[in-house]
């Protein structure tokens, strides 16, 4: 048995982890996320509070009717009740409703703020996979570079160039293995703050290979169901302000005096005379309207940035195919100096000065890429499709 658990770790540390299954451990380890998963249950137990029952009074009372106590017998007489006081059937109602409203503004407040982690986390992933990229592209220029220097080695060796040339193409692989070095750096700190992100114990090599897209599976931006549970715990909140008398009282009581039993039974009902709540009224429909507007105005941002972002993509396809067709132009005429430069016809300068080029063209098409895709993780977490 051991030996089948030391193989399975064996095998799952000679891949990386993949973006979903990364972000799966983050959401699992995230200590903020249960705490507000767990407000819901505490709305419920709030709420169950306002509805219970009272517990009952009870009253016993002794009673003496004599005259003269020195020259009469004491006549002892004894009085016991009890009273329950009982909320009205249609405020326990709306007081009930009031409730599983704000359970279910507390279980869209889980929502949004799970969306919020997993848009943090996906903007995180994305700064990791352009170090990544960044660091595969230096790798690529310093196979270029030590090429270069192969071929610049052999034609100084043959006397067909001058030592400068061949220190040149030197100080050239060098810088872009200076570079390359560097994009490691950044990249293995941005992982570094992608597992922290995540809340991981150990540290593991992570997958960079995962394409952001826009997802079909839209909904709304989680905020606007929010306000919209929000507004809906207002007009609950309305609905239990506007009644004046919540409660009333019962009691009875039996009370036996030396020449009668006296059975009572009455009700008590409080009059709202000094009390009938206005304030209470007045702060729900302010509360109400302010959500009406939060909400008027979300929408407002909502549509307006969505059409924004979109029209961005279409222009950054555009100088994506741009970009991506001069770096195949760029590759061909690299191998044409290559290939000239090996058999002494091209000076390293211009191979050097080709091979950069090729670089930054490709370090733009990164950069193009990399916005779309930013750009599709916005529209994701305003369209809601994180919101799950």
């Amino acid at each position: 048995m051991k030996k089948i658990i030391i193989t399975l770790f064996i095998v799952l540390n000679l891949h990386a982890q993949t973006y979903e299954g990364l972000l799966e451990l983050a959401i699992n380890n995230n200590a903020q996320l249960q705490i507000v998963q767990s407000q819901g249950e505490q709305a419920e137990l709030q709420g169950q509070m306002t509805t219970r029952l009272e517990n009952p009074n009870v009253e016993f009372e002794l009673s003496d009717f004599s005259n003269r106590r020195l020259l009469r017998e004491n006549q002892i007489g004894a009085r016991t009740g009890i009273s329950q006081s009982l909320l009205l059937p249609w405020v326990k109602e709306d007081k009930e409703r009031l409730t599983q409203t704000q359970v279910g503004e507390q279980e869209q407040s889980f929502r949004l703020s799970k969306a919020d982690f997993v848009y943090r986390f996906n903007r995180q992933y994305l700064v990791y996979k352009e170090a990544v990229k960044k660091k595969e592209l230096e790798a690529e220029a310093l196979e270029i570079s030590k090429k270069i220097v192969a071929v610049a080695q052999g034609r100084f060796n043959g006397g067909s160039i001058a030592k400068s040339e061949l220190l040149q193409a030197k100080i050239e692989q060098n810088e872009v293995l200076s570079q390359f070095k560097a994009f490691s750096l950044q990249a293995l700190q941005e992982k570094n703050r992608l597992l922290r992100l995540a809340n991981v114990e150990t540290s593991f090599d992570v997958d960079a290979e995962h394409t952001f897209v826009e997802s079909t599976n839209s909904s709304t931006h989680p905020l606007l169901e929010l306000t919209k549970k929000r507004e809906q715990v207002a007009k609950a909140k309305l609905e239990v302000a506007s009644h004046s008398v919540e409660t009333i009282g019962l009691f009875s009581e039996i009370e036996a005096e030396p020449d009668q039993d006296i059975f009572r039974v009455g009700v008590s009902i409080p009059l709202p005379v000094f009390n009938n709540k206005s304030q209470e009224k007045q702060l729900a429909k302010i509360a109400l309207n302010n959500q009406k507007l939060a909400l008027e105005t979300q929408q407002r941002a909502l549509d307006l940035e969505l059409p924004q972002l979109r029209h961005e993509i279409e222009v950054q396809e555009a100088l994506k195919n741009s970009y991506e067709a001069l770096a195949e132009e760029q590759k061909s005429l690299l191998k044409v100096y290559q290939s000239g430069y090996s058999i002494a016809k091209i000076n390293i300068l211009k191979l050097s000065t080709l091979k950069n080029a090729l670089l930054m063209t490709q370090k733009e098409l990164l950069s193009t890429n990399l916005s779309i895709e930013r750009n599709s993780i916005k529209i994701n977490y305003l369209q809601g499709a994180y919101n799950e």
